[in-house]
């Protein structure tokens, strides 16, 4: 559609954009170098480090959906979603930098109370990670009525999301070289200038809540738990990124297998730089292929990439970068598509129960997310401790023998390949909601079932 008739403005839309420019230079300051922070500088083994990945995971299975149902019953005068992420726009900035403070004091603690820290101020920077998520995401369901600008807005707010990734990854290896290790330090730096990103989201408007009564929690739980489409689609999310162990690994590819810790900003931007690509691609495709077939075909190729580097091999760091690059593009598809999946979702929900329950839907975006991360990361450092890593202490970095070398190697593309294939699998045989099919299932709900829906356009004409 012409964008001359989009409910949203440029400037909206670019305020909504950098919001998450903010928020993913913090997410990826954390899922990039906590691991390498909390093995490097408090000294913890890498199958600690793995256990404690897997139980804060654990605990957000808890906490995420608790802290969504929160968000859906609330009512604020300042909307149902903006007044969340406007308060948490400063509260996560500031849990980040307690997960990086008071390293050197932390490293001369017993080992028990580096492991307590480390668990309190990582679960607590989770929760509000979750708060400041999966309301943000939700308020793109409501700038607009048009499914045509909606799937650009959510293609675009990746787009805003990997300038933040980028961000992070050059300049914060940077940032901690020239400040000579002061961790804390760079994370108040990085924190202040993503807050300030952030704040930006005050400027977006909701003009498509729907009045309903205040959901029961028997009601927010049956819509989600009956909604098959969402919950097969996350199933196969998580092991198609929960598979990509890049992110926790590229640091350590860097320096042990190539020998030049230098290089770690390069990989991590040929993983995410190119993926930007795919946020004016992904609307072309979806167009053009569809949805469901855009979506394989990106997940497909990740995985066929995947063995391609694997079989070449660490020798030739060149097409290591070359293919890394190649990936990325498809890596950025599989990352932007899941919010268009997840509204589709909320309509499916919306038609089928009567509620429209946006922030306990992209609570469960949130939550695979995290899941992604924290299954990756749990996968690499477990096998890392398996094939015989050695963790280092107060930045002392330890020789890792060729085993671990290979076995990173090993990791970081067949495991991403096997994953992959695996949620692609998953996807295709049970992700069947097509544009289609939703309009199908509004003109057959019988009216007396469907008058809610019925009435809240009304309401939004």
């Amino acid at each position: 559609m012409s964008k001359a008739n989009y409910e949203t403005s440029r400037r909206e839309r670019l305020s909504y954009y950098t919001f998450f420019t903010g928020q993913n230079i913090i997410y990826m300051f954390v899922t990039i170098f906590i691991s390498v922070y909390y093995t490097s500088v408090l000294g913890l083994s890498a199958a600690t480090v793995g256990i404690l990945f897997l139980l804060a995971r654990v605990w957000d299975a808890v906490n995420d959906p608790i802290l969504s149902i929160i968000v859906e019953r609330s009512r604020f005068k300042g909307g149902k979603f903006k007044p969340w992420v406007n308060a948490i726009a400063w509260a996560v900035p500031l849990s980040t930098v307690l997960i990086f403070a008071f390293g050197d004091y932390l490293a001369e603690q017993p080992m028990w109370l580096r492991i307590t820290y480390a668990f309190i101020t990582y679960v607590g920077w989770g929760m509000l990670y979750t708060v400041s998520d999966a309301p943000a995401y939700a308020i793109g369901s409501v700038m607009t009525q048009n499914k045509d600008e909606r799937n650009v807005i959510y293609s675009f707010v990746r787009f805003g999301g990997f300038v933040g990734m980028v961000i992070a990854m050059l300049s914060a290896p940077w940032l901690v070289e020239k400040l000579g290790g002061k961790w804390t330090l760079a994370a108040v730096i990085m924190c202040v200038a993503a807050m300030l990103l952030m704040l930006t989201i005050r400027t977006v408007e909701e003009r498509h809540v729907v009045e309903q009564e205040v959901p029961t929690l028997k009601q927010i739980l049956g819509t989600v738990t009956g909604n098959k489409y969402l919950l097969m689609f996350i199933l196969a999310f998580v092991f198609i990124g929960g598979s990509n162990v890049a992110f926790t690994l590229m640091p350590y590819i860097a320096r042990d297998v190539f020998n030049d810790p230098s290089l770690s900003g390069l990989f991590l931007f040929a993983m995410i730089g190119p993926a930007m690509l795919a946020s004016p691609l992904v609307p072309i495709g979806i167009r053009k292929l569809g949805k469901i077939a855009t979506f394989a075909w990106a997940s497909a190729a990740l995985a066929i990439l995947s063995v391609i580097t694997w079989m070449v091999g660490y020798d030739n760091m060149e097409a290591f970068i070359a293919l890394t690059m190649i990936k990325a593009i498809a890596l950025g598809v599989t990352l932007i598509m899941p919010s268009i999946f997840i509204a589709d979702c909320i309509e499916y929900g919306y038609i089928r129960s009567g509620k429209r329950l946006e922030a306990v839907t992209f609570a469960t975006q949130t939550f695979a997310n995290k899941a992604t991360t924290a299954v990756g990361g749990s996968i690499a450092m477990g096998y890392l401790a398996m094939v015989g890593f050695v963790e280092s202490s107060g930045g002392v970095v330890v020789q890792q023998s060729p085993q671990v070398i290979q076995g990173m190697w090993d990791a970081l593309n067949l495991g991403n390949a096997i994953g992959a294939s695996i949620g692609l699998v998953i996807f295709l045989y049970s992700y069947k909601l097509t544009d289609k099919l939703l309009a199908d299932l509004k003109h057959d709900t019988p009216e007396e079932d469907n008058s809610q829906y019925q009435n809240a356009l009304k309401t939004a004409k």
